[in-house]
């Protein structure tokens, strides 16, 4: 019998409201290419201005549930991409050929960042489906919503069945969606899924229902089975359903009593009927909408163009003991590469790599007296500031720390002072404009473009 597909929904690895951003030192793509490694690892930048490819091996895409080729046969990968500016394109839907794959992404606008979700589609594999369905029948509120309907089509009307099934189908379903979970599934279509294990169910639930009782009644004979099993029985009080049913499959119960001998027979016989319903469950529940699966992986990158080293600012510093505004420019140098916008997540968990994106070290020159002053006390007005600068975001940053001049003070009573001349330090903080950040100046202390 033939399956017609149907769609899965594999969550993203990383959450999409705190996507990863590449490590410092991350090299620029080449070519207008990108490997999904590189890209995964936070090793390459993405280009922009042009078209690019990202290829891949289905081997190296890790899900939360395990590796993708154990989750699905992967028969082709599509997906789509969001920039930091809200901005959304599409990566055509392209044919796995054997385990590699290809996508292709439009023009990626300058000073964004990139959120690409690939999707890979192809069938489920028979480990997922049956360890699924297995979760699904072991669910408390699956056997309760089983044990109901049971109970509803025994001297009721047809209406109460009806509404017990459609019960029983979606506690099946939700358990089903809730085992699939496990493994970074969920099912895209929920409506046709509770469609297709409400008809399974109703031709296959007797002989999965009735293993549970038959199963209970033979642990309760463990110590008479030990023997037999060549098992203690504590042992054999803790064996599974399918370990239980392959320790006594083949064996001799003529030495038990005819009670006992019906009841593991009646276990065996149940149980081969039931792993005939199951696989027929497993048929009838993977068609239509449910067969086919969809594995999301989330990455995030910055556009190459965007990895700023340093910064030229100009503004205005306070100097209390000087009681001095003056004006000043300023060369700010990043301890790493950082984007120029500052509402985005840093390279790496923690508080350092968060600070590297807004901290600089700051060397320039007080220019002039803007505070009105009859006379400066510094000689010849200029002054060399250096300290640390604080990016408050992407165009303005607050920098404190030293001024260094040589003093003019005074004559005091026909006197020239003797500190008159000498060098002096004095502390200063203040607000600057940072103008690298203007998008006809980025170049200057940007990196203006992938190779």
């Amino acid at each position: 019998m033939s399956l017609a597909p149907s769609i899965w929904t594999i969550q993203p690895v990383r959450a999409q409201n705190a996507p990863a951003q590449p490590k410092a030192g991350s090299t620029p793509a080449s070519s207008g290419s990108v490997k999904y490694t590189d890209l995964r690892d936070k090793k390459v930048s993405l280009p922009y201005g042009e078209p690019f490819t990202i290829t891949g091996d289905v081997a190296d895409v890790q899900l939360s549930g395990g590796a993708l080729n154990d989750l699905m046969a992967v028969t082709t990968v599509s997906g789509s991409y969001t920039d930091s500016d809200g901005t959304s394109g599409a990566l055509t839907a392209a044919t796995v050929t054997g385990t590699s794959w290809q996508v292709t992404a439009g023009k990626l606008a300058a000073d964004t960042s990139a959120t690409i979700t690939l999707k890979f589609a192809g069938t489920l594999s028979d480990k997922i489906e049956t360890q699924a369905l297995k979760m699904m029948l072991g669910d408390a509120a699956y056997k309760a919503a089983l044990e109901k309907f049971r109970a509803a089509t025994v001297g009721r009307t047809s209406t109460e069945t009806m509404a017990a099934a459609a019960e029983m189908s979606s506690a099946a379903a939700d358990a089903l969606i809730a085992a699939l979970g496990r493994n970074g599934l969920t099912p895209q279509d929920p409506s046709s899924l509770r469609t297709n294990l409400s008809a399974a169910i109703l031709k296959t639930f007797e002989p999965i229902y009735n293993l549970e009782s038959k199963y209970q009644i033979t642990l309760q004979l463990a110590n008479d089975l030990a023997p037999i099993i060549g098992k203690d029985a504590a042992a054999v009080a803790k064996l599974s359903p399918d370990d239980l049913y392959t320790a006594l499959k083949g064996r001799d119960f003529s030495g038990l009593n005819s009670d006992y001998q019906t009841a593991v027979k009646q276990f065996l016989k149940t149980y081969e009927d039931a792993a005939s319903a199951f696989a027929m469950l497993k048929g009838l529940a993977f068609t239509a909408t449910s067969s086919l699966a969809v594995g999301q992986d989330t990455e995030t990158d910055i556009v190459s163009d965007l990895k700023k080293y340093a910064g030229f600012d100009v503004g205005a510093l306070y100097s209390p003991r000087l009681s001095e505004l003056r004006t000043f420019a300023m060369v700010n140098i990043y301890f790493g590469s950082v984007q120029l916008k500052t509402d985005v997540p840093p390279p790496k968990p923690g508080f350092w790599p968060a600070l590297q994106q807004r901290v600089s070290l700051a060397f320039g020159m007080a220019l002039k007296d803007i505070s009105g002053a009859s006379k400066s006390k510094i000689t010849s007005e200029d002054a060399f500031v250096y300290g640390l600068g604080f990016r408050l975001n992407k165009y303005f940053r607050l920098g404190a720390g030293g001024l260094l001049y040589r003093t003019t003070l005074p004559a005091a009573n026909g006197s020239t002072s003797p500190a008159n001349g000498t060098l002096r330090q004095e502390f200063f903080v203040g607000p600057s404009i940072d103008v690298t950040a203007i998008s006809a100046l980025q170049s200057i202390f940007a990196k203006a473009k992938s190779n």
